[in-house]
């Protein structure tokens, strides 16, 4: 019977989803696929490669991403040109696999190479090309390339590309660069439109920095351009406005929470209740304890012994046994 290379990749791609596949059985498939006369099938191969790239640490294999990127350079190496598949889809799925492996220089060093060969760049994977110069710490080309490079090469930015950026500008303290930018965003419009998590990335780089100010404003844009915030946005502003004590603020916009059908979470309620506390206005912390258990909510068990020994201190032992109460309560009802 003829060994068929079309199925042989299919069927190590489904061991590699099912985390059987070893480097050895992996190695042993590309040394039949290279004696072979016969082209190395391009879409089974870029099949496997991306179910590499995805797969995730298993007893057979830890680091697939990786494993694809040495199987890819030996491919490179070995194989004759006309037994080469290589298109720039393959090389969009290796610079995804780099990046994965936290190796972006190499997915750089392949995004060179791709453009050395002469191929179309027109399909190449441009949130993967953004991601990589990000992960390198180059966020000021990774700007760049997303606003000229981009359509120089044939490709559209999309809104995932442009997300990437955003994260990067914020942790880098660089809030106000990423909201020109997010303009930038809703200018262009189409699949560059921002949804509501390039707008929470933005809202949680100004309350970070401090600028809370500025974060509300932002969600106050937000919604005039018809995207509804979510629970990581609101909480984002909730422990910033809590940070700064304004903790008339912070509640407004747990009731502007709850109004608009978004379910606070434990986060959102542990900033408000650890606000409260800060400031010794312990009436309001329990209060919001107990909507927060009402709500089948419970704080995480550093903060609530905390809290516990809080109250104790300033003489709120009747709250503190309350709560300790409802400690004893919740894990007894997990256990059964």
């Amino acid at each position: 019977r003829c060994w068929d290379p079309s199925a042989a990749l299919a069927a190590a791609t489904e061991r590699v989803r099912a985390g059987t596949l070893s480097p050895a059985d992996a190695r042993h498939l590309f040394d039949e696929l290279l004696q072979r006369p016969t082209p190395v099938p391009g879409q089974a191969l870029n099949g496997f490669l991306a179910a590499l790239a995805r797969a995730p640490a298993s007893a057979a294999c830890g680091d697939s991403p990786a494993l694809a990127v040495s199987l890819f350079n030996r491919l490179c190496r070995e194989a004759s040109p006309h037994a080469s598949p290589l298109t720039v889809h393959t090389y969009s799925i290796l610079m995804d696999c780099c990046c994965r492996a936290r190796r972006p220089d190499l997915g750089l060093a392949f995004f060179g190479r791709l453009l050395r060969t002469g191929l179309r760049t027109d399909g190449v994977d441009a949130y993967a090309l953004i991601k990589c110069f990000c992960l390198a710490k180059r966020t000021d080309e990774a700007v760049s390339v997303l606003l000229h490079r981009l359509s120089e090469l044939g490709c559209v930015p999309d809104a995932l590309s442009y997300s990437v950026v955003l994260k990067v500008l914020c942790d880098d303290s660089r809030s106000q660069r990423a909201l020109d930018l997010l303009r930038m965003m809703s200018k262009e419009g189409g699949v560059c439109a921002p949804n509501v998590v390039p707008y929470s990335t933005v809202i949680h780089g100004f309350c970070k920095e401090g600028k809370v100010s500025k974060a509300c404003d932002l969600f106050n844009k937000m919604g005039q351009q018809g995207v509804k915030p979510n629970v990581v946005t609101y909480t984002s502003i909730i422990d910033a406005l809590c940070k700064a004590r304004a903790m008339d603020k912070a509640e407004s916009f747990l009731r502007h929470m709850v109004d608009n059908d978004v379910r606070p979470n434990n986060v959102t309620y542990k900033c408000i209740i650890q606000g409260y506390s800060s400031l010794g206005l312990w009436n309001e912390a329990v209060k919001i304890f107990r909507e927060m258990t009402s709500r089948g909510l419970m704080l995480d068990d550093v903060t609530r012994n905390s809290f516990v020994a809080s109250l104790c201190n300033h003489g709120r032992s009747k709250e503190a046994a309350e709560i300790a109460h409802q400690m004893i309560e919740s894990e007894t009802t997990v256990s059964n």
